[in-house]
């Protein structure tokens, strides 16, 4: 699969005036006589709803970052359990078992 790449808008005024001023030269030069009424509202509510949703990936970002680590632990304490059940020695079995507990411990803690 391919990355998919994430659309923002400028974050400076000046660059986000750019934009409205290439916008509205497109529009200018496709309807030379007409006159869009709000194109600044319209805009600005882009901008808005490109923030909130920009707000919202990272936020899911940081979701699946957390995830990917839980997962990781999840492995790691299945592998700790079954070192366990596999063991020899009373002593290898109780190593492993303190090594599953501290994979919990600190997955709880977060």
């Amino acid at each position: 699969m391919g990355k998919r790449m994430r659309m923002t808008l400028p974050k400076k005024e000046e660059d986000l005036q750019k934009v409205v001023e290439e916008v509205e030269e497109t529009h200018h030069d496709h309807h030379h006589h007409e006159h869009v009424e709000g194109l600044d509202e319209i805009l600005h509510t882009i901008d808005v709803l490109m923030d909130v949703m920009n707000t919202r990936i990272t936020d899911l970002e940081e979701k699946v970052e957390f995830l990917r680590d839980e997962i990781i632990n999840l492995y790691k304490l299945f592998g700790a359990v079954v070192e366990a059940l596999t063991s020899q020695s009373e002593e290898e079995r109780k190593a492993a078992i303190n090594k599953a507990y501290e994979i919990l411990s600190k997955s709880l803690k977060k």
